[in-house]
């Protein structure tokens, strides 16, 4: 496979002016599979200048007209989830059915935002005593979006549709590691008719094109997905020309089974939702308090879940998890299994890398974790979790509530 894939700017598929770009690899297998072009500061400013020019003729096109290109988008892209998969498995590692379950989920979102453009976005006058009161929707503006590796589909349709049926144009800053979903997703727009410069596309070095796009007075709002670090920068940038931001950031997410539980139905739900993507999702949960009468039932019946997790090549249908995006997500891995085990934590099962080529890491469960280790302070973002027993409510919400991320 040898995919290439450019920026849109102003309708046309291009390179980069300075024609640079970023090398795609196979999680699974750590080759090259393809190229994406990186934008210089001239592609900046080009597809600046082309949302903001056809912001004044989208604003004003009829909402209704917004909708059938959403929906006839939407339908699109569900015809070609199965190929649109394909990629998305060679570049982010999560097995071809989640990726599917990814794709059709974006496809939903564009569909819902149309049909719900079509609620909120008619103008209402208000009848009080002598007065007639109007609400008016207005399009904020040109949106600079960012979207993660992780969801690179959802996350993406989720943003362009939202802010299209709005009116507002748009210019996505998608993640190198994983374009074809938000390539996918244009297409499907530019085939449904969306006018040139509405949606702009763009890839590269993060911290410069976030630095260009949000010092420039032509945006008005920011929406961004990532870390929570990355989040604190951005939103400073858009302060300073008030910018209005939406941030969807880290997180460190506990689950409490409490006395009454049922063992086996609650350890099936939480290893499902863990380990989907390998972990690597800001909402998986990422610590299990486990009342103390249940503790050993429970941590014995989640151990036989994860150790019979197949981790393989997210090709393969047999595959339940597939790799890790990237080496920086193993190192990250290792550093907190090692910090967690030098301070006294136990690995149930798992702990280290698969001996293979690929960024494979062995689905994992620590016990006897004390507080102060890495992996209960900082989100893991990965296959990893410690359970402990708690033997109070009081307890339990405490425990949860006791790192950054409360």
């Amino acid at each position: 496979m040898n995919q290439e894939f450019g920026l849109l700017i102003d309708g046309n598929w291009c390179n980069g002016s300075d024609n640079r770009f970023g090398e795609l690899i196979d999680p699974a297998n750590e080759q090259v599979i393809g190229r994406v072009a990186y934008a210089s500061q001239t592609d900046l400013d080009l597809a600046l200048a082309a949302a903001k020019k056809s912001f004044l003729n989208w604003r004003n096109t009829p909402v209704s007209t917004r909708v059938q290109i959403l929906d006839r988008a939407a339908t699109l892209l569900y015809e070609r989830v199965d190929t649109a998969a394909l990629l998305l498995t060679c570049e982010q590692g999560k097995p071809l059915r989640e990726s599917r379950q990814e794709l059709i989920r974006a496809a939903e979102s564009i569909a819902w935002n149309a049909k719900e453009a079509e609620r909120i976005l008619e103008s209402r006058s208000i009848p009080e005593n002598d007065y007639r009161r109007f609400i008016v929707p207005e399009p904020i503006g040109v949106v600079a979006a960012f979207t993660p590796w992780n969801y690179p589909a959802v996350v993406s349709a989720r943003k362009i549709a939202p802010a299209l049926a709005a009116g507002c144009t748009i210019i996505l800053k998608a993640a190198e590691e994983t374009p074809s979903s938000a390539v996918a997703i244009a297409m499907a727009l530019i085939d449904a008719g969306l006018p040139p410069g509405v949606i702009n596309l763009v890839f590269g070095d993060p911290p410069a094109i976030s630095q260009y796009l949000l010092t420039s007075p032509i945006i008005r709002k920011l929406s961004f997905t990532g870390s929570t670090a990355v989040g604190k920068q951005l939103a400073k940038l858009a302060t300073d020309n008030l910018i209005r931001c939406t941030l969807e950031l880290g997180g460190h997410a506990p689950a409490i089974v409490f006395a009454d539980a049922d063992v086996d139905a609650t350890a099936e739900a939480i290893a499902t939702y863990k380990f989907k993507g390998s972990g690597q999702s800001c909402n998986a949960p990422s610590r299990i308090y486990v009342h103390e009468t249940l503790y050993e039932p429970f941590l014995k019946r989640f151990a036989e879940l994860v150790q019979n997790i197949r981790v393989g090549d997210g090709m393969d249908e047999n595959t339940d998890m597939g790799p890790m995006a990237n080496p920086r997500r193993i190192a990250a891995m290792e550093r907190l299994v090692a910090d967690a085990v030098a301070k006294g934590g136990r690995v149930v099962t798992g702990g280290k890398r698969l001996p293979r080529p690929g960024y494979f890491f062995l689905p994992t469960v620590l016990t006897e974790v004390p507080d102060d280790a890495a992996i209960m302070n900082e989100e893991p973002f990965g296959p990893i979790i410690p359970i402990a027993p708690f033997a109070e409510f009081d307890e339990a919400i405490h425990q949860a509530n006791s790192n950054p991320y409360q």
